[in-house]
């Protein structure tokens, strides 16, 4: 995925979205373990072996967070809601469903386009779909221009896979937002000109915690859709075998649960 550094990229790092997005890789794991590493390393070698315990931590937490067992215990403990329930859906009567986009590929040859969805804004763009048809409720997709704003908006993006590819038509978007906290505001802004409060509200399980809370604290009434939930399989030999999918999703509970904090900090004033 590439990163764009223009002159609206470098209005972007002015106002911060860049410094945040570097922050988060830098803290993030696999970065902040192997920076701990490497200067764990540095220090046994300048002081001939001692320390090594600096260096072995690091290392085991990278190894214990690449294993498949921790990775899914973590994801499940960060979820905060089950699947969709239809009891529900009957009760409140949604108005609409609200799909946040996860970000967007900036070239897809292979589909003769200069950009396409990312896996987990493809995941989404499929639960999204789905409900649709089955609730017959219009759908509003969600997502700006979060580095550079002279490429296509990530809502535009998903709206046309979900036109062309699941033959699905988004009534609306919000091509302004650039994380969270701005899907809510600017898909708010969207519905509530249309009389709007009660939504539907797609993303993943890991990540619903926090949408929910944003979405819920600019007023709206959510029913969670969350897609892609953790669940523990039966205990078998590969639950104990590092794997790079395990990592990602240790890294991804891990960004939410940074994610939430940061967002109580910076937005619970609000």
């Amino acid at each position: 995925m590439k990163l764009y550094c223009g002159a609206k990229g470098l209005d972007s790092l002015i106002d911060g979205i860049w410094l945040i997005y570097v922050l988060k890789t830098l803290l993030l794991p696999v970065a902040s373990l192997l920076i701990c590493a490497f200067f764990a390393s540095y220090f046994v070698l300048k002081n001939k072996g001692k320390g090594g315990v600096l260096l072995i931590t690091p290392l085991f937490s990278l190894y214990l967070l690449s294993l498949p067992i921790v990775a899914i215990s973590f994801s499940i403990v960060q979820q905060q809601y089950s699947e969709l329930d239809y009891s529900i859906v009957d009760k409140i009567k949604p108005q609409a469903i609200v799909v946040l986009s996860g970000g967007i590929i900036s070239s897809a040859p292979e589909y003769d386009e200069d950009m396409t969805v990312s896996t987990r804004t493809l995941v989404r763009a499929r639960y999204a779909a789905y409900l649709s048809k089955k609730t017959k409720l219009p759908l509003l997709v969600s997502g700006g221009h979060v580095f550079d704003e002279s490429i296509a908006s990530e809502a535009s993006v998903l709206a046309s896979v979900l036109q062309s590819e699941f033959m699905v038509s988004v009534r609306w978007m919000d091509e302004q937002s650039r994380n969270t906290a701005e899907n809510a505001i600017y898909s708010h802004n969207v519905l509530s000109k249309e009389g709007i409060n009660r939504v539907i509200l797609v993303t993943h399980a890991s990540h619903m915690k926090r949408a929910a809370e944003q979405f819920e604290r600019v007023g709206f009434d959510i029913i969670p859709a969350p897609t892609s939930l953790a669940v523990m399989p039966k205990l078998n030999i590969f639950l104990f075998l590092p794997s790079a999918s395990a990592l990602e999703m240790s890294s991804m509970t891990i960004h939410e649960w940074l994610g939430c904090l940061w967002y109580e900090i910076k937005y619970s004033y609000l």
